[in-house]
């Protein structure tokens, strides 16, 4: 009672001004908040149940992925190092060759291999109740079609009968189904099909068969392979493959390792056979040259009748066939290595031609060089910019070796053209002697020189080709695989627990801004401490709210229950009006609100009802000449004669008095409902009906209509000499303040204070108003709208 009264008196120093002078700045409301949360609880909780059957549905109806995986080893390395360059860190060397076996085994070209040489053109789907199933291995038939016609994309659903005989449709809800024969080709939809059982054939499910396009085995291949190095110090590359059939998973990454392992066996291998090739080549032409020769000594022989020249001419053949034979020798080298000279400057040498027998054995490890960097040059022009360090370092590399290479040539060149010169001067030394031996003996000597010559060349070719031929026999891959494709036991997702702890989570956070949303727009006043940072119009009372079944069985709560909270509230009330002034006079009193349903009526009666057991008079005046309610507060079952008859003059006001059960408290009704109640309060007869009833009683209290409906309320309280405005908890708009601010300052009204009713008590109670206007035609509180407080 004392915190009241010192309310009202901090209040009542703003009485001139209806808005209150210090708005405290937006801060959140503890108390709104426990309110909104009280009210929308069960929305929040069905969001987030919602929101866990959403996860649900999805896991249930979501097939799981299994992914397989296999680890190779790179055995390649850089060879820079062994004419000094060192251009890049070993790790960065190592990281450029690995990203190159990646993009490799990421092109379609090399997958076009991996989808070829597997059956993954067709796929098999086992119908399930909730989710279909692919089956790889375990079918129970394959399909053989005709490529150029194929329905590709579309599912043909089969309808298996026995191991002899099938039925299949495109639509399983179809009646329309063909039967056909295991083993047979047959015409479907205009193009050729033929399904043959397997050692794992059922009948027991119901499947469906789809035939995709190169195009799309491309995406599906391309989107679920993963291929990344694994560590760049080892050298070694994992390869990853995520479908939903492990046994599919297993397949693709078996065949992608297999497949790499021999493409770089095969690399490696290419250049020995092109050697190989280059030599078969040569040895041909050179048993051509030999078969000619033999022919030529062999009718020599024939003709001549002798295979023994004089000793001089003998002696004198192998010299020249010496000479020449070194004379070819340096020419061939000269004119090979003017070629690679022209070649290498033009940029056009084909490292994979060089001939090396006739370059020192030091010069095939520079040319090998010189082509893995042009190798390297290539590739780093689709990685880098023209005017990146790195392609700049590696031309710079390139031309150092192509320098060197050059020196190399020149070197041999010079020596080659100085021994040339020796070896002519001695030929002409010999030639000058051969002249005076007879000229078929020199044309023998010659003949034999040739073939000479030639069979050592053969010689020197075939033991070129079986080197290289022993080379190709012994190469080992270049790709180890330390890690075989495994085969998955357990699915990577999706992950029953992370989707349901997502689920829950988005489901809290949309119950959190759900929340949000309505504490943002919830316009309700729902505590005494906002509706005083609203107004600065003195708060006389703060009546609790009772529950429903209390409020419909009780009339008069303060006569009914006089020692509850309640009756409590009531007598604070009235001890508050004392400070107002009505011991000095102020006998009429009009309640009001702003619209129906915030408890003017019931406020009415229970302080006219507390105010007559202080041993004063009181009459309660029902001017609701609409829609009256407070003869049912009084259990008073007619309504004929009342207010709607005095302000009229047919009868006297004493003729409609009604005697209450609580002692000095009279009622007289609003009476036979008029057409013109604004205009009977605005008459004589009510101003003459206040002045007799104060002279009978000692407080008149009006039960007004609301003013936010019609003017009948604001003609009351003009008349009146305090007016007490009923604001209802959780129910009362923040508007009804502007209203009642604008109606007041309007009509210059001064003398009103508010009373905050059905104010909700903590951690227990319920509202227990209904509409204003409550009767057959009013909406009321389904159980529905007070479960969800909509």
């Amino acid at each position: 009672m004392d915190n009241q009264d010192t309310r009202y008196k901090r209040n009542l120093e703003y009485s001139n001004s209806h808005k209150p002078q210090n708005q405290e700045p937006e801060v959140i409301d503890f108390f709104k908040l426990k309110t909104i949360l009280k009210k929308n609880l069960p929305w929040a909780i069905l969001l987030i149940l919602i929101a866990l059957f959403v996860a649900f549905l999805y896991v249930r109806y979501t097939n799981v992925k299994f992914q397989s995986y296999a680890e190779l080893k790179l055995n390649k390395r850089s060879e820079a190092s062994v004419f000094g360059f060192n251009p890049l860190s070993e790790e960065s060397s190592n990281l450029n060759t690995l990203s190159g076996e990646v993009e490799l085994i990421r092109s379609k070209l090399f997958l076009k291999q991996v989808i070829a040489k597997l059956p993954l053109d067709v796929s098999y789907h086992v119908i399930g109740r909730f989710k279909n199933e692919e089956r790889y291995k375990s079918t129970p038939f394959t399909v053989s079609y005709e490529k150029s016609c194929a329905d590709y994309g579309q599912k043909i659903y089969v309808d298996i009968i026995d191991k002899q005989n099938f039925k299949l449709s495109t639509n399983p809800d179809s009646e329309e189904w063909i039967s056909q024969k295991f083993g047979k080709y047959f015409i479907f939809n205009g193009c050729s099909y033929k399904l043959e059982t397997t050692p794992s054939f059922f009948n027991s499910e119901p499947l469906f068969f789809t035939i995709s396009t190169p195009e799309s085995l491309m995406n599906y291949v391309e989107s679920n392979l993963s291929v990344a190095p694994e560590n760049l110090n080892a050298n070694t590359i994992k390869i990853t493959f995520e479908d939903y059939n492990p046994y599919k998973v297993q397949a693709i990454v078996e065949q992608v390792s297999e497949l790499y392992t021999e493409y770089s066996k095969e690399q490696k291998n290419r250049a020995n056979q092109l050697k190989i090739e280059f030599l078969n080549k040569q040895l041909k032409q050179t048993e051509n040259e030999l078969s000619s020769y033999e022919t030529y000594i062999e009718d020599f022989t024939i003709e001549n009748k002798t295979v023994s020249p004089s000793q001089d001419v003998n002696r004198l053949i192998s010299e020249m066939v010496k000479m020449d034979s070194i004379l070819y020798g340096i020419n061939y080298q000269l004119g090979e290595i003017k070629n690679i000279q022209n070649q290498l400057e033009k940029d056009t040498l084909s490292f994979d031609q060089i001939n090396y027998l006739v370059l020192p054995s030091n010069m095939q490890p520079l040319f090998e060089e010189f082509s893995e960097l042009k190798q390297e040059y290539q590739m780093a022009k689709t990685r880098y910019k023209k005017e990146s360090q790195v392609l700049q370092q590696r031309d710079i590399e390139i031309n150092a070796l192509k320098d060197r290479i050059n020196n190399y040539l020149s070197n041999k060149v010079e020596i080659l053209a100085e021994r040339k010169v020796n070896i002519l001067n001695r030929k002409r030394e010999i030639e000058n002697k051969f002249n005076q031996l007879p000229a078929k003996t020199n044309e023998l000597n010659q003949k034999m020189r040739f073939y000479s010559l030639y069979e050592e060349l053969y010689l020197s070719l075939m033991q070129k080709k079986t080197e290289f031929e022993i080379a190709q026999a012994g190469t080992l891959s270049e790709v180890d695989i330390l890690t075989p494709a495994n085969l998955p036991r357990s699915p990577i997702g999706p992950s029953t627990n992370l989707i349901y702890i997502g689920s829950f989570a988005v489901g809290f956070i949309l119950s959190f801004i759900f929340i949000g949303f309505r504490y943002l727009l919830y316009d309700e006043i729902n505590s005494i401490h906002e509706l005083e940072r609203l107004t600065s119009i003195p708060i006389v009372a703060k009546i609790s709210r009772l529950s429903r079944n209390v409020a419909k069985k009780s009339g008069v709560i303060v006569s009914e229950k006089p020692r509850s909270q309640i009756s409590e509230a009531f007598r604070t009330l009235r001890t508050s009006l004392d400070f107002i002034g009505i011991k000095d006079g102020k006998k009429v009193i009009s309640i009001s609100s702003t619209t129906s349903g915030e408890g003017k009526t019931f406020i009415s009666v229970n302080l006219a009802a507390i105010l007559a057991m202080s041993n004063k008079k009181v009459i309660i005046l029902d001017l609701d000449m609409r829609k009256p309610r407070a003869q049912y507060a009084f259990n008073l079952e007619e309504n004929e004669m009342g207010i709607s008859s005095v302000l009229s003059g047919g009868i006297h006001w004493k003729e409609c008095v009604n005697i209450t059960k609580t002692d000095n408290l009279h009622f007289i009704p609003s009476g036979i409902l008029p057409p013109n109640p604004a205009e009977l309060l605005e008459g004589e007869y009510f101003d003459q009906l206040l002045k007799e009833l104060k002279s009978e009683y000692d407080i008149i209290l009006l039960d007004t209509p609301p003013i936010g409906l019609v003017s009948d309320g604001i003609i009351a309280l003009k008349k009146s000499d305090h007016s007490l405005f009923v604001l209802r908890a959780d129910y009362s708009k923040r508007s009804f303040i502007d209203d009642l601010h604008r109606s007041l300052n309007l009509n210059n009204i001064q003398n009103i204070s508010l009373i905050f009713n059905a104010v909700r008590k903590e951690n227990k109670g319920y509202g227990y108003y209904q509409d204003y206007y409550n009767d057959n035609n009013s909406k009321s509180i389904s159980t529905l709208k007070r479960l969800f407080n909509i």
